[in-house]
């Protein structure tokens, strides 16, 4: 492999393992239930838990890599991963299980923080974000590991059991640890000695993280209403549910060069404008869908909103955070995407009981609109002198 793939292939293996345990865990709650006894309610905790370090250590694990050195904190990671899967694995009872899924989460979140703090630092561009190519690799991995999860899970369960979804992670996480190792930089943590646990966010990084939060709104309720509804409602077997949402997540990989080739030729502004609309069309066309066409139709919309929103906020983070708290930004950004999760799993409660698909899918309409208004306004480059402080296009 070329030098100049090396770098972004180690973060990228690295980066893999929050989405890919955040969504691989659905397929296994029901085997760990009934080997343990403890109710549906206790191992959601396994699911709830790790939800809520990916809210909360993000922005932690950022910081520390701003303060003792980017790959250091990754490769902790790392080895965190490797000796979590060796205990979930292992665990006797279900408390031992939950306080190593706790730490897996931890483990899990330093890695993406970490990695894009190197690539910022030794990939730096001219207009304040790392190559978008660079940008575009990273969130095809982060889309399609969470695609990926279930199937994934479901394979391994079906062959050695629900401890197998923990145990995988080894094996990965000792070739990310090689490749960290051997294709990681130590790069020069600016302003380290004046780093603290209170990061430097401004207005438009907050406005950018807020954005990713309301855009995870909608697309995490229609992860979770399609499968509901298809189970529930239209009579489609369970097996087959969850493959109503390939559209979604196949599309938002496969889109993603689009997106940077728009971006090449349009600027960021059209890329981040045509992402809202396409989310606010697609969730319309869900709220008011009656069978399986007209989902799988949004699901297609969502896809290609999908690639070219996620690739345009994550470009975004780095165009407004400062360079010497880039890992604490990239974590507060990263948290974001779990704030979103856990509003849209609150939501469907309410109202996918009371207004079915339906419901959920004008949720996502009024997410989308505003996501869709604050694309218009969201500053899109770094303020300059010579510009008197405006944000172009």
């Amino acid at each position: 492999m070329r030098r100049e793939g090396r770098l972004p292939a180690a973060v990228a293996l690295g980066t893999l393992f929050n989405p890919l345990n955040s969504s691989m865990i659905a397929v296994a709650l029901i085997h760990v239930e009934a080997e343990f006894h403890v109710g549906i309610a206790a191992v959601t905790w396994l699911a709830a838990g790790f939800y809520l370090v990916g809210i909360l250590a993000p922005p932690l694990m950022g910081t520390l890599g701003d303060r003792f050195g980017p790959r250091l904190v990754f490769c902790c990671g790392l080895v965190t991963m490797a000796v979590t899967g060796v205990l979930a694995a292992l665990a006797p009872s279900f408390p031992v299980l939950l306080g190593a899924r706790l730490l897996q989460a931890f483990g899990s979140c330093a890695t993406m923080p970490a990695g894009m703090s190197i690539i910022q630092a030794a990939m730096p561009g001219d207009d304040g974000r790392p190559p978008p190519r660079v940008i575009a690799t990273i969130s095809m991995v982060l889309t399609a590991s969470a695609a990926t999860g279930p199937v994934l899970g479901g394979v391994l369960i079906s062959l050695w059991g629900w401890r197998a979804i923990f145990l995988v992670n080894v094996p990965l996480a000792v070739v990310a640890l090689v490749a960290a190792l051997r294709w990681l930089p130590r790069v020069r943590v600016d302003g380290a000695r004046e780093a603290t646990l209170l990061p430097r966010l401004s207005p438009g990084l907050l406005a950018t993280c807020g954005q990713f939060a309301l855009t995870n709104v909608a697309f995490y309720v229609a992860f979770f209403a399609v499968p509901l509804w298809a189970q529930s409602t239209a009579g489609v077997p369970a097996h087959l549910a969850g493959l109503l949402v390939l559209p979604l997540a196949g599309l938002g990989i496969v889109m993603t060069p689009v997106a940077v080739w728009l971006a090449a030729r349009a600027g960021m502004r059209t890329v981040l404008v045509a992402g809202a609309a396409l989310l606010l069309g697609g969730s319309c066309v869900l709220a008011a869908a009656d069978s399986v066409g007209p989902v799988l139709v949004a699901g297609a919309v969502l896809g290609v909103a999908a690639a070219l929103g996620q690739f345009a906020l994550n470009s975004l983070v780095f165009v407004h955070a400062d360079r010497r708290d880039t890992g604490a930004a990239v974590g507060v950004f990263q948290a974001s995407r779990y704030v979103g999760a856990a509003t849209a799993s609150a939501l469907l409660g309410v109202l996918f009981d009371r207004a079915g698909l339906g419901g959920g899918g004008w949720a996502m309409a009024g997410a989308s609109a505003v996501v869709l208004a604050g694309a218009v306004l969201l500053p899109v480059r770094r303020p300059s002198a010579s510009d008197g402080g405006r944000s172009g296009p």
